[in-house]
């Protein structure tokens, strides 16, 4: 399962990294957006890397390269900081004014830095060659922090991403910018499911350890599922936003001047 899912999500993080990469460079000259820009293209770059990260013969393979039980996993959810909040940083360009700009990336990188900031420690006291960083190790006390960490952090940065998107989802609906609104509504619903991925493994954590856990089972399917439909979704959406401005671009540079 977990195969085939993040297998998909990395042939959509390829795709959707050689477009992005191409517009920025394209773009290269415009002082508009630039750290958007920049930031769309190596979201989507840590991202197809982390999905790479987490198909298991590659998790497999990663682990026996570096000698070091659960490396793939860590390399894993660190590109997966590092996705949400690039993520953050192209959406607080995109919506800020430029008086605020700056604190408000400079706030987001030092949420991310903290995170994982706190990751790595957690990991290195954690980590054993008996210990994986799953909800199937939810017993083990350094799990369950490290990965309510990580679900916390990816669950707050979904949900401004989901509110930012929308927003301007309306806002280009309204403009009748029809390929952004639709790009930009569908990266909202993407975020949601990130959200939901995150209350999905976060339940189990929660009511395991509270004694009454719902079936791993269950979890294990449901969860990979929600974030490779996210990854997917939000990928599609952002390409779909880009192109649509493109397009936006176009007409407008096509239109006769009144």
């Amino acid at each position: 399962m977990d195969g085939i899912v993040f297998g998909l999500a990395a042939l959509f993080g390829i795709a959707g990294t050689v477009v992005s990469a191409r517009e920025a460079w394209r773009q290269r000259s415009r002082g508009d957006y630039r750290i958007a820009r920049f930031a769309r293209t190596v979201a989507f770059g840590v991202c197809t890397i982390g999905v790479i990260f987490a198909v298991p013969p590659v998790e497999d393979l990663i682990e026996s390269v570096t000698g070091m039980h659960n490396a793939a996993k860590l390399g894993a959810h660190f590109c997966a900081v590092l996705w949400c909040g690039s993520l953050q940083l192209m959406l607080v360009d995109w919506s800020y004014n430029r008086e605020v700009l700056k604190a408000s990336l400079y706030a987001r990188i030092a949420f991310g830095v903290c995170v994982l900031a706190a990751l790595l420690p957690l990991f290195v006291a954690t980590t054993s060659e008996s210990v994986e960083f799953t909800t199937e190790h939810a017993a083990v006390p350094g799990v369950t922090v490290y990965l309510m960490v990580y679900l916390c952090y990816v669950a707050i940065t979904c949900g401004e991403i989901a509110f930012l998107c929308s927003g301007m989802a309306l806002s280009a609906r309204r403009s009748g910018h029809v390929w952004s609104a639709r790009g930009l509504g569908t990266s909202a619903v993407a975020a949601l499911l990130g959200v939901a991925y995150a209350a999905s493994k976060g339940s189990y954590l929660v009511t395991h350890y509270l004694g009454h856990p719902w079936p791993l089972k269950a979890e294990e399917i449901v969860s990979p599922a929600l974030a490779g439909l996210a990854t997917m979704a939000l990928i599609t959406g952002l390409t779909m936003a880009m192109v649509g401005r493109r397009i936006a671009l176009r007409k407008a540079s096509a239109s006769p001047v009144a």
